[in-house]
This record gives C-alpha cells, structure tokens and sequence, in this order.
C-alpha cells in the first residue's frame, strides 16, 4: 500500500484498503472480488516499471551517444595533433619546406630506385648571395624574410614531384626526379629568374635576393647519394666563386671535382669512425674567477687517426655537417660524457656538450638525451648544451625551442661564442639561459677599447639576467686581470689547462 501511495496512484490505494476491510466480512467473496483487482494492479505496476525502464534506457542511449561524440572529438584532435607533430617533424619551421633529415631519406630513396632502373635524376645545391651581411645589417628577422622569399621562389618553380628542402642556415637543396643536367638547368635558370623578380623590403629598401647554384646529375656525376650531394655541393662553390647569382653544372675536369673527391673521402672515414669508435673526448676545465674552483668543464671532440693523432673538429666537422654526421657525433659525444660522469660518481660536476646544426632539428636527441641521464642515473643538472650564437641568428626558432624543452627537463643551457652580434642582445631574455660564453676571438682583444665595451655590454646584460659569464680561448695569463676587472665571473683556455682525457681540477695558484 505505501507504495502505491509512493507512486501516486490514490485510487488503487484506497480500493485495496476497501478490499481489505471487506476480507474480513467474506473471505470467499474477498477471493472472488479482489482477483481482477489484483490482476489489474499488477498491469499497472509492471507498466510503470517498463515506463520507468524506458526513460532509463533512453536516457542510458543518450549518455552514451554523448560520450561516443566526444570521444570521436577527442580522437579526431589527437590525430590532428599527431599529424601536426608529424609535418614539424619533417618540415622546417620557417619556411615550410621538407628539413634535412626527411630530405636526405627522400634523397637516397631517389638515387637507389633511379640506379635500379636506369631513370635521371638531378639535384640543385643553393646558397643564397650575401647572407650574412643581409643577417648582420637587418638582424634575424630580416634573414628570416629572405629566407622564407627564397623557399617562395622554390615553391612556385618546382612541380609537384620535386622536393625541396631547407638543407641549413641560407642553404636549400632540391631533387628532380626524372629530370637530366639539361632539365635541371632550365629549372636553375627559371629559379634565379624568379628570386631575382622577388624584391624583400627590408626597413625601407628592397632588396633582391640572389643565390649561386650547384647542379649535378645521376649517373653522368655520380653513382650514390653522398656523391650526388658532393658534387652538387662543389659546383656551387664553383658558382659563388665565378660571380654569384648564377648555376654552374659539375664537371670532373673543373677543380670543384678535387674538392668532391675530397669530401667522399671524410665522409667515408667519418662513417667508418663512428662505426669503430675512433673518436675521445677531452674535458677543458671552467674556472671561477673569484674562488679558484672549477666551475664545470666543456666536452671537446676529437677523431684519432690511425696513426692515434687527434684530429680537430676545425678539421672534421663541415664535412659531418654536409653528410649528415653530425647529429651522429653529438648523440656519440653525449653517450661518453654521460658515462664519464657516471663513472666519476660526483654530483657536483657538470659537463657542456656543443650542438650541431643537424640537432637543432632533430627531435630524436630529445628522446637519446633522456635515454642517456635514465642509462647513467644522472641528474639532468649535470649535462649543459652549447648553441652558438650563429645558430641562434641563423635558426632562432628552432634553437629557442630547443633551449626551452633542454631547460624544461632540467638540464643547463649555454650560448657560445657571444659578441659576434650585439643585436641579438635584445633577444637574449627570450632563452632560458645559464651560462653566456664570450667569443675566444673577442676575448683576445679584451686589450682593445671598443673590444671591452662589447664584452661589458654583454656582461651587464647577463648580470640582469642572472647568468653566468664566461672568457673562453684565454690564452695569456695577463687577460686575466681584464677580465677580472670586466666583471665576468669565470675562465677557460689554455693559460689554466689544456684539454685533457681525465677530469681534473684547475690549481687556484693559476690565477694569480
């Protein structure tokens, strides 16, 4: 009964309390009378129950058609987001075009199917004219805008079957498949045509930028990928040193031919180096000024010939950046500083470790660095990273990205080779800096007045910013009072010590 109260059904209610007083009167009437009543209560009751019912599975189909949208949404913006991590993985984030490393897949994949099947196949190296001056004169911005022009003209000349990258700093690269020497020509004449007609307007002046070009083909030049660059890469010089804003076809009688031959060379005995750990690191120890202790020390690589002579990387390191080696040898260098220290079992040593071009772009240092400190069990304090501030003019964006995640996983990051340009000052604060390192070539000319005012500049522009100052390549001990006075805050150079194999620290006695 108070149920059927609960439901508000009255009318049943108070019939059953009818029924129930009559029960009491006549049993056997009570049987009789109450039977389609009952009958007819429990229809009722089960038609509620299937009503109720109803409205819970359609509101159960409802919910779950909500949350099947949702989910729909939520796997349609992880793919979106997926897709996109993809293109950046894959593309260069200024101008769009494909990055070295997705370039140099698509190369080799050409040059292998070509070879197998007897096709053409063609490649244009570029430089752009004057790069350097446009960066120096305009700053960042203004080489960004020549750039992105230079990767426009590209676009709008190649077919849809071509690609086209951006191999590095003011250097693109374009494979044509199908295509002969004839065929690249006219696509080298068509593209100087239209990078000329391309007019930058760089703080009231149009500037036209021009490139000089290197075009070399397979098989009539070359009979693999490494040579293809090679000689494409020496015929570009060529170009640049006939006058610029021109192509030059490769020809093995011109002496862009030795300069491929020796290019072959490194890359081959780079290759075999990596493969057979050929190459040690030295540690140059940091040293601060004020306490005479060592601050930290910088990785230096070197290759051991198979005389055990250490080569330089002045020597080795263009012809790994033009292979693609380079990336190879800093996640090599990484791999044996981080054991070192590991091995040193001190947790107040840190090492800096310089980067390469290649790296910059590679998110896979990202992913070996992590592997690394988890390998060693190391604290990501321990291990710093050196951009140069050439690479930092040259790829703000990437090398400020980069900066930004090394900091995020707790690891020091480091410019190098500050004071070549001061207009990059003003984007100093946009990098999550730790250490400012002056050029070793303004360092030496810390006697000079116009010198020290760049080195103060800089110092006082790190002081506000809370960063450690460094005087790199100090060779004579009597620098050390000037830079004393200069108030940067640490040393490095061989007027304290040379690189060495073990990591030792610096006597104070040396900086009397």
């Amino acid at each position: 009964m108070a149920f059927l109260y609960a439901i508000g059904d009255l009318q049943a209610a108070e019939g059953l309390v009818a029924i129930v007083q009559a029960a009491h009167r006549n049993p056997l009437l009570y049987i009789i009378d109450t039977a389609p009543f009952f009958l007819g209560l429990f229809a009722r009751i089960a038609g509620i129950r299937q009503d109720r019912l109803r409205r819970f599975s359609d509101s159960l189909e409802l919910q779950i058609a909500e949350k099947t949208e949702s989910l729909q949404r939520a796997l349609a913006e992880a793919q979106r987001a997926n897709d996109v991590i993809a293109h950046m993985a894959e593309h260069d984030a200024l101008t769009g075009l494909l990055n070295r490393r997705r370039f140099e897949l698509d190369l080799r994949r050409w040059t292998d199917h070509a070879i197998r099947y007897r096709r053409p196949l063609a490649l244009l190296f570029l430089d752009l004219d004057d790069f350097k001056q446009i960066n120096d004169r305009f700053g960042h911005k203004g080489g960004d805008q020549c750039l992105a022009a230079a990767a426009e003209a590209l676009v709008a000349t190649l077919r849809s079957t071509d690609f086209a990258a951006r191999w590095g700093g003011d250097e693109f690269a374009v494979l044509l498949p199908e295509s002969d020497a004839g065929a690249a020509g006219q696509v080298a004449d068509k593209l100087l045509a239209r990078l000329g007609a391309r007019k930058v307007e760089l703080n009231g002046e149009r500037l036209a930028v021009s490139a000089s070009i290197g075009v070399a083909a397979l098989p009539e030049h070359a009979a693999t990928a490494d040579e293809l660059l090679a000689c494409a890469d020496g015929a570009m010089y060529h170009a640049k040193e006939s006058g610029r804003n021109r192509w030059h076809l490769y020809s093995a009688s011109d002496a862009e031919s030795d300069r491929a031959r020796e290019r072959m060379r490194w890359a081959a005995r780079l290759r075999r180096a990596l493969e057979t750990d050929q190459f040690v690191l030295l540690y140059q120890p940091v040293v601060h000024l004020t306490t005479g202790a060592t601050a930290h020390y910088e990785a230096l690589v070197r290759m051991e010939d198979r005389d055990g002579r250490l080569i330089s990387p002045g020597v080795f390191l263009e012809y790994a950046e033009q292979f693609g080696l380079s990336g190879s040898i800093d996640a090599m260098v990484l791999r044996k500083a981080s054991r070192r220290l590991a091995e040193l079992g001190r947790t107040d040593v840190w090492i800096s470790i310089n980067l390469s071009r290649t790296t910059l772009g590679d998110a896979r240092f990202l992913e070996a660095l992590e592997d690394a400190l988890d390998l060693a069990r190391l604290p990501p304090a321990q291990l710093g990273f050196e951009i140069s501030e050439r690479l930092l003019l040259d790829h703000m964006n990437e090398a400020t990205a980069l900066a930004q995640r090394l900091k995020a996983l707790g690891c020091r990051v480091v410019l190098d080779d500050a004071g070549l340009n001061l207009a990059l000052a003003r984007h100093l604060r946009r990098i999550p800096l730790d250490v400012i390192k002056l050029d070793g070539g303004l360092v030496r000319r810390l006697g000079e007045p116009d010198e020290q005012r760049i080195a103060s500049t800089l110092t006082a522009i790190a002081r506000d910013m809370g960063v450690e100052t460094v005087a790199k390549f100090v060779e004579d001990p009597a620098l050390i009072a000037v830079i004393r006075d200069l108030g940067i805050q640490c040393v490095q150079g061989f007027a304290l010590g040379r690189p060495l194999e073990a990591i030792e620290p610096i006597p104070a006695a040396r900086l009397a």
